[in-house]
């Protein structure tokens, strides 16, 4: 008889330690997926981020092209002529 309580308390032992163990396989699962679905959301974010970065690069460029206007009124900057004297 003590070898039958011995096999049920192992038996029941072993169950204990499966379903702990199938409890943290499933809480690592989750947290994988999670870990995942975080990692694709920060790669859109990068990927959004250097859209914009390209987006004021040309607009930047764009800007080089023109002539520059005066902060004031908005008209464009004349040449300015050399003061008399120098």
């Amino acid at each position: 008889m003590d070898n039958q309580k011995l096999l049920k308390d192992t038996i029941s032992e072993l169950a204990s330690r499966l379903e702990s163990a199938e409890i943290e396989r499933a809480s690592f699962r989750a947290q994988a997926i999670q870990a995942l679905q975080e990692n694709e959301n920060l790669k859109k974010q990068v990927e959004d981020l250097n859209n914009q970065i390209a987006d004021l690069k040309k607009k930047s460029d764009s800007k080089a092209d023109l002539p520059k206007e005066d902060n004031q009124n908005g008209l464009q900057k004349l040449p300015q002529d050399p003061q008399p004297g120098m």
